[in-house]
């Protein structure tokens, strides 16, 4: 066989031994075992209305408009 053969093959030879040894390898997360069907509900969110900020409008005294 040939180099560039033998190196293609060695790393699939080493790729499928990393990945056969991580697959047997426990994982350290266990999933939760599910008991129901139904979920939680999750929290509502808050809508309650907030306080408005209006704009306060200064008044002119009378007879003195800004139209010409």
């Amino acid at each position: 066989m040939g180099p560039k053969l033998l190196f293609l093959c060695g790393i699939v030879v080493a790729h499928g031994a990393l990945g056969a040894a991580w697959l047997s390898h426990p994982s350290s997360v266990h999933p939760q075992p599910v008991t129901t069907c139904m979920q939680t509900p999750a929290p509502l969110p808050n809508f309650e209305p907030r306080a408005e900020l209006l704009a306060w409008v200064a008044t002119s005294p009378p007879g003195n408009s800004m139209q010409p």
